[in-house]
């Protein structure tokens, strides 16, 4: 399987404290029967200045090269592909008119993300900007978004519109609550997602295992939705191929 939302990097966000955290996380996830992850550390470009995110941004650089040697060396069997979860606001795309944004690997594909509490038609004007800048544009969780949660039909628009809808793992288990549930409940039973993934922050409470996850899109949204959002889908996503 892919896992191409993970905050598995140490020490750069809210996700892995450190390398043992990191390394955990990575055996969970391939326990679970991930072979692919990216790591999507948070891209919060409007608490930076231009110099202080070229710094992060060499760090990101620097601790995904030390975290695959590290997997090497422990001989855990995890690919992990570059990638960011991107908070798009105004900043965001004030730095990609001069700038690409960090996108999956080399592909000009973005995982972005809003704060929950965006409106729809300013969320929906900014993913239309990056997608006329040429980017493949990949929501994270909007399930868990209010204007979502509030008119689950936006979910539908924004898939008619091109952006491809990423389902956390954590919803699907009623993890954030009941309204995330059924808000993901209805993107997933209406064909609107584009692939699952974890979001994994720990070792211990948002984990990177995705044995249950798949169970359950086979068991309640038919035979084969594990292999097209948890396989097929995120392999065509990183080689930038259309999805089913």
């Amino acid at each position: 399987m892919y896992d191409l939302h993970m905050h598995i990097l140490p020490g750069l966000d809210d996700g892995a404290e450190d390398m043992e955290e990191a390394v955990e996380m990575a055996e969970t996830a391939v326990f679970g029967g991930t072979a692919v992850c990216a790591a999507t550390s948070h891209g919060k470009l409007s608490k930076f200045s231009l110099r202080d995110l070229e710094q992060y941004l060499a760090a990101y650089r620097k601790k995904l090269e030390e975290f695959r040697r590290e997997l090497t060396r422990r001989q855990i069997p995890l690919q992990v592909v570059s990638g960011m979860e991107l908070l798009a606001d105004s900043r965001l795309l004030e730095y990609a008119e001069s700038h690409v944004l960090p996108g999956y690997g080399t592909t000009r594909t973005i995982l972005v993300e809003f704060h929950f509490d965006i409106s729809f038609r300013r969320a929906a004007d900014t993913l239309d900007e990056l997608q006329r800048k040429k980017y493949r544009v990949i929501l994270a969780h909007p399930e868990r978004y209010d204007f979502i949660r509030q008119e689950y039909q936006r979910a539908r628009t924004l898939f008619r519109d091109g952006v491809i809808l990423q389902v956390n793992s954590g919803s699907m288990e009623g993890r954030f609550g009941r309204s995330v549930f059924h808000a993901a409940d209805y993107i997933l039973g209406e064909g609107l997602a584009g692939l699952v993934a974890s979001d994994a922050h720990d070792s211990v409470l948002r984990t990177a295992d995705l044995e249950e996850t798949a169970r359950i899109l086979d068991l309640s949204y038919g035979n084969g939705a594990a292999e097209v959002l948890l396989e097929e889908n995120p392999a065509r996503i990183l080689s930038g191929r259309h999805i089913i």
